[in-house]
């Protein structure tokens, strides 16, 4: 199992959280109100992402933070019974971009680190470039 939906809950979890903190009372039953419909709303993105498998993480990104968004807040209406001002969706839309956004710029960040070491570790210690793949051996001292 690949670890980005798992990241994506968690940004959705420090999501509800940030929000319940920033809207006392700060209760348990506070946060997960807000965090369900977002989190419903990102697994639906996750499986259009399984079907579609978009190249890279921003790609799933692209599908599966719009359709927590979109759907979130849809089921954000339907319990509430009214649509919110339209400050929350905008402070919504940012702080969820930034969070689910934020791990995959880390996350490639560090593989292309991982990658570039990796590339010059290979190369390290030939101070010019040789056709024969295997080292040679130096001789013996006597």
């Amino acid at each position: 199992m690949r670890p980005a939906p798992l990241f994506d809950i968690c940004a959705l979890i420090l999501f509800a959280l940030f929000a319940r903190a920033a809207h006392p009372p700060f209760t348990f039953s506070g946060a997960v109100d807000a965090f369900w419909p977002w989190a419903v709303g990102a697994l639906v993105g996750w499986g259009i992402v399984s079907v579609v498998r978009p190249k890279n993480d921003y790609g799933e990104g692209a599908i599966v933070w719009p359709c927590a968004i979109g759907i979130g807040m849809l089921l954000w209406i339907l319990v509430n019974g009214h649509l919110p001002h339209y400050t929350f969706l905008l402070v919504a839309s940012i702080m969820s971009f930034l969070l689910m956004f934020g791990w995959r710029v880390i996350a490639m960040r560090r593989n292309a680190r991982g990658a570039r070491n990796a590339s010059s570790s290979r190369n390290a210690g030939s101070a010019r470039p040789t056709d024969n793949p295997r080292p040679t051996r130096r001789p013996r001292r006597q």
